[in-house]
Order: C-alpha cells, then structure tokens, then sequence
C-alpha cells in the first residue's frame, strides 16, 4: 500500500532544497569567521568567544588610551599590546566579520536570483 501523506510536492523538494543551500552557506559563513586573521604578523583567533574578548580589550583601550594590555596569542604566546594596537586589531577583526557577512549575502543574492554560485569560494581569510 502507498502512504500518500509522504508524497511530498515539487514546490516543497524545491523550497527544502533552497532551505538546504542557504543553511550550508551560513555554515560556511560561520567557519570563515571563526578562521582566524593575522593583523600586524600576529595570529588572532576571531571565534565568537575570540570576538567578544577582543570587543572588551578594545572597551578597556577606548576608556584608557595609555593601558597596555597582555594579550595571548592562539599559538600560546603572550604579547604586549599597547591601547592603538588593540583597536587596530578590534578594527581588523571586524572587518573580518563584515566581509564574511557581505560574502553571505552575496551568495544568497545569487541563489535568489537562480544563478547560484560556487559557495565555497570568494571568502576572507
């Protein structure tokens, strides 16, 4: 006997389909922010838990342009920041972020238009 209530429509297989594309590419949008940058030849680790951090230094560099701040490296090097060098980092990871967000919506503009592209390309990092 068939079980008709799993046929399932055109329209739904498309709409799971496009579903599908748009999660792999915030999957892919996610992994390329969490990628990490190098700012001025330091390695810096740009995770959510990275971002957040690196948000706090820049508070504390804002609120005392003279304070020097030791920051660790993702490689486990501790490092001496001065107040402009952690704002330049601040600065550089959230241009990271930015482009990985612009790549997104890039990619989701062209699914929407149905000239998807390769998903894998063209992000930062």
């Amino acid at each position: 006997m068939i079980d008709w209530s799993l046929m399932q429509s055109p329209e739904t297989r498309a709409a799971q389909a496009l579903a599908a594309q748009k999660a792999a590419i915030s999957a892919r949008r996610n992994a390329a922010m969490a990628a990490g940058i190098t700012v001025a030849g330091l390695p810096i680790a740009t995770d959510d838990v990275s971002q957040a951090r690196i948000t706090g230094a820049a508070l504390a560099a804002l609120a005392d342009p003279a304070a020097e701040i030791r920051w660790k490296l993702p490689d486990g090097r501790f490092v001496h920041l001065a107040a402009a060098e952690v704002l330049a980092i601040a600065g550089a990871v959230r241009a990271h972020v930015q482009a990985c967000f612009d790549r997104e919506a890039e990619l989701l503009a062209a699914l929407a238009a149905g000239q998807p592209e390769d998903a894998g390309a063209g992000w930062p990092g």
